[in-house]
């Protein structure tokens, strides 16, 4: 008997492009037939040049996105933009949102320990 819900919990794939890199490609290609639309059509640009054009630029974002996925996985992308908006440093003029922190954490262990008999 076939099993029907064979990829569940699973990510698409599809060539080697896992989860949002699929996405990201097919973004790129349907750019792509715009780049070609806008260049041919509105521009009048030469038929091969415009092929070129397209070809190269779409060529090269599929690559792109292939070497992403393979490099970083499913979630990477998201992964790379965290550590991106991550900040650099930390500048603490003061001490003082420490010693409350400080503070808040003496109170509850003081209340837990009392309530537990020990």
């Amino acid at each position: 008997m076939l099993e029907i819900n064979k990829g569940i919990g699973r990510p698409v794939e599809f060539r080697g492009l896992k989860g949002t890199y699929l996405y990201l490609a097919a973004g790129i290609v349907v750019s792509s037939l715009l780049l070609a639309l806008a260049l041919y059509g509105l521009f009048g640009l030469n038929t091969y040049l415009s092929t070129l054009i397209v070809v190269g630029s779409g060529g090269g974002g599929i690559w792109y996105c292939m070497r992403l996925s393979a490099k970083h996985g499913i979630s990477g992308l998201l992964k790379l933009e965290a550590t991106r908006n991550q900040p650099k440093v930390i500048l603490v003029s003061s001490a003082k949102p420490f010693a409350q922190l400080r503070e808040t954490k003496r109170s509850k262990s003081r209340n837990r320990s009392s309530a537990t008999g020990r």
